[in-house]
């Protein structure tokens, strides 16, 4: 070893070079310039590794770091990353299976209460059928058993609001196909997608959610009276409609729907022949269904083969379709016994149902042929009707003789069910116009 505050020989050496003589100034000098360039690494080493920390906080899991010469560049690469990341997170939401959401505390899980909603475009065809259903709820819940319906939320999937967003309570989802703000030829293939967005904003405002059983209805419904709901920890199933014109098992559409439902999930006979309204079940069962529901939605868009067997009821073979791969048992009864709702003219009598659905037009023939009497909701398509809600015309006292379009008699059962459908949709109209949701004529 060297002499106190030195170096031992065989530093210097090192330093040096072998045998050369080193010098306390050539010493110190390479001292000097290592203590310089050391201090430059360091700094360098410390932003860089700020920068790594600074981007990793700012990223989501998965994304690449952003490396740029400069703060603008960065910023304009993070924010084409975030758009990309977005548009990625709505492709895969939209197009595959995704897995089922919980229910999230804060709403409630218990009891018997129903919480209504209904998708539109906000089109002035459905708004005009909107307010009228809107109405026939109002009077429903007058009645005894009312009370049970606590909320009533439409859920718009619209790019902006509409005429009817600051009169009624309503959701407004971003849509997946922004043309139908205007017109296009299959609104509600946004609808899983709309519902989906509800549920998921439920999740962070459980507020949002005012009843342990969420009803899906649509805006051509008339409430006669309240649904009646079992309680929600009960075994008891959760209901629906079935349609006649929902045939999962039909032969011809076979083919298609094995793309939607493989052998290797069971027999077609698992779909239940129903769709998504009227629909009553439990907020976690439409947790469970509503994310399938919108990708097998999303799979018949893209498949023409699809779409062209399943025509204009494809979004409800898809709702039919998601219930079967989740398991969801549902309770499904033919009118009269049907507790959701009938299908006027088709259904003559209410039976235990509460809700009539116009979706059919009905004209009254005489014998000799001449119309006595048409009701139709595509009369209505125009924004004056949105806006002034005209009333509608009853039948004439009924006469026996009389036949529908397709030549069915028309019973006097089915004349005084249509004569309640009527008074019942007026009854609703002169109840906006008295609140002012709608221009006098």
């Amino acid at each position: 070893m060297g002499k106190k505050g030195g170096l031992a020989p065989h530093t210097f050496a090192a330093l040096g070079g072998s045998g050369r003589k080193v010098t306390r100034g050539r010493l110190l000098a390479f001292l000097l310039v290592g203590f310089g360039i050391g201090l430059a690494l360091g700094f360098i080493f410390m932003g860089t590794m700020h920068a790594f920390i600074e981007i990793g906080t700012k990223t989501h899991h998965g994304q690449q770091p952003i490396v740029a010469k400069d703060a603008a560049s960065a910023a304009a690469q993070q924010q084409q990353q975030q758009q990309q990341q977005q548009q990625q997170q709505q492709q895969q939401s939209a197009e595959k299976e995704v897995e089922p959401q919980k229910a999230a505390a804060g709403w409630p899980t218990k009891g018997d209460t129903v919480h209504i909603a209904y998708t539109s475009n906000g089109s002035p065809y459905t708004n005009f059928q909107n307010l009228i259903m809107h109405g026939t709820y109002q009077l429903a819940k007058k009645q005894p058993g009312g009370d049970k319906m606590v909320a009533f939320t439409r859920i718009l999937h619209r790019t902006t609001d509409d005429a009817l967003s600051s009169k009624l309570d309503t959701f407004r989802a971003n849509p997946l196909h922004p043309e139908c703000d205007g017109w296009c030829d299959y609104p509600v293939a946004d609808r899983p997608n709309a519902v989906r967005q509800f549920l998921q904003a439920a999740k962070a405002d459980p507020s949002l959610i005012k009843a342990p059983w969420l009803y899906m209805i649509e805006t051509d419904f008339v409430f006669v009276k309240p649904i009646q709901a079992p309680l929600a920890e009960s075994s008891a199933k959760s209901v629906a409609f079935p349609y006649g014109y929902i045939q999962p098992t039909y032969p011809t559409i076979e083919g298609v729907m094995r793309k939607l439902y493989p052998a290797e999930r069971g027999p077609l006979s698992d779909i239940p022949n129903t769709g998504c309204s009227p629909t009553l079940m439990r907020i976690d069962e439409w947790q469970l269904v509503t994310p399938v529901w919108e990708s097998v939605t999303a799979k018949i868009e893209r498949d023409e083969e699809i779409k062209k067997a399943l025509e204009w009821v494809r979004e409800m073979y898809a709702f039919s379709v998601a219930c079967a791969l989740e398991k969801v048992p549902l309770e499904m009864r033919e009118p009269p016994e049907s507790i959701t709702m009938i299908q006027p003219p088709a259904d003559h009598r209410l039976g235990k149902a509460h809700l009539m659905h116009y979706t059919w037009g009905s004209i009254f023939n005489a014998p000799n042929g001449t119309k006595v009497w048409e009701f139709d909701k595509r009369f209505y398509t125009e924004p004056k009707h949105e806006k002034t809600l005209p009333k509608l015309s009853l039948p004439p006292p009924f006469e026996e003789g009389w036949k529908l379009q397709d030549g069915v008699a028309i019973t006097k059962d089915l004349y005084d069910t249509l004569v309640l459908m009527i008074s019942t949709m007026n009854a609703g109209i002169d109840l906006m116009k008295a609140q002012g949701l709608v221009e006098e004529p």
